[in-house]
């Protein structure tokens, strides 16, 4: 802006902020607009609108069964290495074992290059929509953005209780104090902007792995 510094201009960012008011009750009708029933079985609608979309989905009983399948889906896609956030995903310890026996090499996080060396990033979700087939990622602590978002291959594995019917409920679900990054992944990254010619994996990973397990 103008004749005023960037100090002055991030405290005035700060300061609208910093009162967002009272969080919106959603309408009582809302359950009339709900495409998506709570009662329906979300883990069959989520993987039925994820496979739409045109991302691969999986369903698995326990952790050992996750371990299993993110080394097939590696080893099947010719993947040498792979990055893993610290975050608490489902079976993480068995895979990154796994994984080291089979000869994947498990990239430091700490370095700002691996997310763009890796084949492969592994993470888990704070949630997933059963409507749109959608997975929410956030950033902060131990969730590194760049694992989902850096590599041509990402793996995502979601508990099946953590799938909700719709973006209505996503957002009644969502806090005063939200992260500094929120991404909804609805389906691999892709532009038609150049020709109009579809593009796979331009802005982000051209492959996505949904490991549901529960």
């Amino acid at each position: 802006m103008p004749g005023v510094s960037q100090e002055e201009f991030f405290e005035q960012i700060k300061s609208a902020l910093a009162d967002r008011g009272e969080p919106v009750d959603l309408p009582d009708d809302v359950e009339i607009s709900r495409a998506i029933s709570p009662h329906d079985d979300l883990v069959e609608v989520f993987m039925a609108r994820v496979e739409q979309a045109g991302m691969n989905a999986y369903r698995v009983d326990n952790e050992q069964q996750v371990s299993d399948k993110i080394a097939e889906i590696i080893e099947e896609a010719g993947g040498k290495s792979a990055i893993v956030t610290d975050e608490k995903i489902p079976g993480r310890e068995q895979f990154m074992n796994e994984l080291q026996q089979k000869g994947i090499q498990l990239k430091d996080m700490s370095d700002a290059d691996a997310a763009f060396d890796a084949d492969f990033g592994i993470t888990a979700v704070n949630s997933a929509i059963a409507e749109t087939g959608s997975i929410c990622l956030t950033s902060g602590q131990d969730r590194r953005r760049m694992a989902s978002l850096a590599v041509p291959n990402h793996i995502a594995v979601v508990r099946a209780d953590l799938i909700i019917p719709d973006l209505l409920e996503w957002i009644a679900d969502q806090s005063k104090d939200l992260p500094a990054n929120a991404v909804l992944v609805s389906a691999p990254s892709k532009t038609a902007d150049i020709e109009m010619i579809l593009v796979h994996g331009v802005h982000g990973p051209k492959e996505e792995h949904i490991i549901i397990v529960g």
